[in-house]
C-alpha cells in the first residue's frame, strides 16, 4: 500500500515538473544568472553577484510566476496538447484541473511574496507580469501574429527585471535584447508550423491557420535574414567579446536554415528546425561567459 501511494506521489510530481516545464525554468534560472554576471552586472565581482540576496529573490520571482503560468497555459490548452503531444498529455492528466488551478495561485503568492523581499515596486513588477500571462492564456494566445509577439516579450519580461536592477543602459544590452527576441520569434513562428493540426481544431488563430504555410514561411523567412543580419552586426562589435564567434556562427546557421524552412514539407521536418533553434538558444546562454573572459584579467570570475 506504501509502494503503491509513493508511485502514485513520483507520477504527480513528475506530471507537475512536465506541467511546469521543469526543464524551460532550469534554463530561465541559468540564463537569469549567466546575463547578470556577463552582460548587466558591468565588470563587478562575480561572488558578490552569486550571493545577491536582491538579485536571488528577483530570479526565484521570476521562476515562480513563468512555472505559474505554464500551469495556467496547460490549463486552458489541455484538449490541444492531447492531440499535439499525446504521452506528455498523458502524465500531465495525473493532476486535476483544480491541483493545477490552486498551485498556480499558490505559485503567484509565492512569487509576489519573493518579490517583496526586494521591494514593493518590484512585487508590482511582477504583479503586473502575472496578470500579462494570464490575459494570453485566455485571450491573446489565439490572436494571430499578436500571440506570437506577445508570447515572445513574456518570455524576454523577466530579464527586464534585471535591466531594471542593474540600470544598465549600454547600448549592447538592447542589441543583445533584439536578438534574443528576433530569435525567440522565429523559434515561435516554426512551433506554429509543428502545431498547425492541433491549432485548426480548437480553432487557434496561428500564422499557418489563417495564412497558410506558404505565407508563414514568407513572414519567417525575412525575420531570419533580419536576425542573421543582426548576428553579424554583433560579431563585429568589440563589446561581445569571444561570444562574438557564436553571433558568427548563427548568422551561418540562420542562412543556412532558410533552405529547409522554405523546401519543407512535414511536421517532422519543422520539428528538427524547431529543436534546432532551441539548442541555439541554450547554446547562446552558455556562451555568455565568453563576453567577459579574458585571460589577462582572470580576477573577476572569482
Amino acid at each position: 500500500m506504501k509502494e503503491y501511494s509513493l508511485r502514485k506521489l513520483l507520477i504527480k510530481l513528475l506530471a507537475l515538473f512536465s506541467v511546469a516545464r521543469g526543464y524551460n525554468l532550469a534554463m530561465l534560472a541559468l540564463a537569469q544568472y549567466m546575463a547578470s554576471l556577463f552582460i548587466f552586472s558591468n565588470g563587478k565581482n562575480h561572488l558578490e553577484i552569486l550571493f545577491d540576496k536582491n538579485l536571488n529573490f528577483i530570479i526565484l520571482a521570476s521562476l515562480l510566476s513563468v512555472a505559474a503560468g505554464y500551469i495556467i497555459n496547460n490549463f486552458y490548452d489541455l484538449e490541444k496538447d492531447a492531440i499535439q503531444r499525446p504521452l506528455r498529455n498523458y502524465i500531465e492528466r495525473f493532476i486535476s484541473q483544480g491541483f493545477k488551478l490552486n498551485t498556480y495561485l499558490f505559485l503567484n503568492a509565492l512569487a509576489l511574496l519573493a518579490a517583496l523581499m526586494v521591494s514593493w515596486r518590484v512585487m508590482i513588477f511582477f504583479g503586473f507580469y502575472q496578470f500579462l500571462v494570464w490575459f494570453y492564456s485566455h485571450k491573446v494566445n489565439r490572436i494571430v501574429l499578436i500571440n506570437n509577439l506577445y508570447s515572445v516579450m513574456l518570455t524576454v519580461f523577466p530579464f527586464f527585471a534585471l535591466f531594471l536592477y542593474y540600470e544598465n543602459y549600454s547600448p549592447i544590452i538592447f542589441f543583445h535584447a533584439a536578438f534574443l527576441f528576433l530569435l525567440l520569434l522565429c523559434m515561435d513562428i516554426v512551433k506554429d508550423l509543428t502545431t498547425s493540426t492541433a491549432d485548426v481544431i480548437y480553432n487557434y488563430r496561428t500564422l499557418p491557420v489563417v495564412y497558410g504555410e506558404k505565407k508563414t514561411k514568407q513572414v519567417l523567412l525575412p525575420l531570419m535574414f533580419i536576425t542573421a543580419a543582426l548576428s553579424v552586426f554583433m560579431w563585429d562589435n568589440s563589446a561581445t567579446g569571444y561570444m562574438r564567434y557564436f553571433f558568427l556562427f548563427t548568422s551561418i546557421l540562420l542562412v543556412l536554415m532558410m533552405i529547409p524552412v522554405w523546401t519543407g514539407r512535414s511536421k517532422t521536418a519543422f520539428k528538427i528546425i524547431y529543436l534546432i533553434f532551441k539548442l541555439l538558444i541554450g547554446f547562446g546562454i552558455f556562451n555568455m561567459i565568453f563576453i567577459d573572459l579574458n585571460p589577462l584579467d582572470l580576477q573577476n570570475i572569482i
